[in-house]
């Protein structure tokens, strides 16, 4: 039977956790028999006790279930990339191994996609504490068909970002994904914009859905969460991006959105980096702002010039500051006044 989702499923000392995330995928109202599961253990250091789950797994549904045990472990966007080898069904999505999935998820994100010819189809999400308090996610998200038909219509739909950059709330197209050549970025957090942001200069068709479909789990002694509180951690935010940005570079696509790609690099590399560590009260040193700097010279000759310029006043102060000549009690008025966190 050919599956109709491949289900990607990264896991790392989970025992605690993976029951309840394959219930919710075992108890799909779709079938599990249209379902490919590949839980990729990555690597754990549990003492089998994770593989050994994966394992009970397997042999209760050898026909819907794949697992792989890697010998190095890569993080989670190593572990997807793992599994993306093997995935056969029509559309890929991700799960991750400490969240779990509304029981109707996969039918109902599937027979919409199905119904518009979608080649991304995104979805809303629950914040989860504690196993039972759910926050609805906020984000401005509705239903919507967004086809694109000529450059004109891409360039609104990158501008508008009705499309985030998180992979696991999203629906894919498998033949989109082999088309564009997509990886995750390896061993580094904020893995996903490598993979999520280059599928949308291929994507005709990009359908929305309000429903929340996915249990977003708030660990707050989680891995990512020390993460975050660390300078270096938050600087392999800039490292995907710089990725990003010359996986791009490469494409045939990249003169013709040359500035609608700029602005997102811009941005995400140089503004945000700074930004984030605002937010989580980390000192911004003045060195790191000229490592970050000097990189955006060697990338991008017009760095202080937008035509959306009029969309990021913050940002293109702090470009033409840079342009200017930035100071060290410059950076610190600027992130004072400017950083304004949200």
């Amino acid at each position: 039977m050919s599956k109709k989702i491949s289900i990607i499923i990264p896991c790392y000392n989970v025992v605690q956790w993976l029951p309840q995330c394959f219930l919710s995928l075992a108890k799909q109202t779709i079938g599990i028999e249209y379902l490919e599961l590949i839980f990729v253990n990555d690597a754990s250091t549990d003492n089998g006790q994770t593989w050994n789950m994966l394992q009970q797994i397997e042999r209760a549904y050898p026909e819907s279930v794949i697992i792989i045990d890697l010998s190095e472990n890569k993080r989670q966007g190593g572990a997807r990339n793992e599994g993306l080898k093997y995935a056969s069904g029509e559309y890929i999505a991700f799960v991750d191994a400490d969240d779990w999935i509304d029981i109707s998820m996969c039918e109902k994100t599937y027979n919409q996609a199905k119904k518009y010819n979608a080649d991304i189809l995104q979805f809303n999400y629950f914040y989860c504490y504690n196993n039972e308090v759910k926050v609805f996610c906020k984000k401005p998200v509705q239903d919507e068909v967004i086809k694109i038909n000529n450059d004109s219509e891409r360039k609104t739909m990158l501008i508008e970002e009705k499309v985030d950059y998180g992979c696991w709330n999203k629906l894919y197209k498998t033949s989109l994904v082999r088309e564009a050549g997509v990886l995750f970025a390896e061993h580094v957090i904020y893995e996903e914009p490598l993979f999520v942001y280059p599928l949308l200069f291929k994507a005709q068709r990009i359908v929305t859905m309000a429903d929340a479909f996915y249990m977003y789990r708030q660990n707050i002694s989680g891995t990512m969460r020390k993460d975050m509180k660390d300078e270096n951690t938050v600087k392999q935010h800039a490292k995907v991006q710089l990725l990003t940005w010359e996986f791009v570079k490469r494409q045939d696509y990249f003169q013709r959105f040359y500035e609608e790609i700029k602005l997102y690099f811009l941005h995400t590399y140089f503004y945000e980096t700074l930004y984030f560590l605002k937010c989580r009260e980390q000192h911004i040193s003045f060195e790191l702002y000229k490592e970050l700097f000097d990189v955006v010279k060697s990338e991008v000759i017009d760095y202080d010039k937008s035509i959306y310029e009029y969309l990021i006043p913050k940002q293109m102060k702090l470009y033409k500051l840079s342009r200017s000549g930035m100071t060290e009690r410059l950076l610190e008025k600027y992130i004072e006044q400017e950083m304004t966190i949200k």
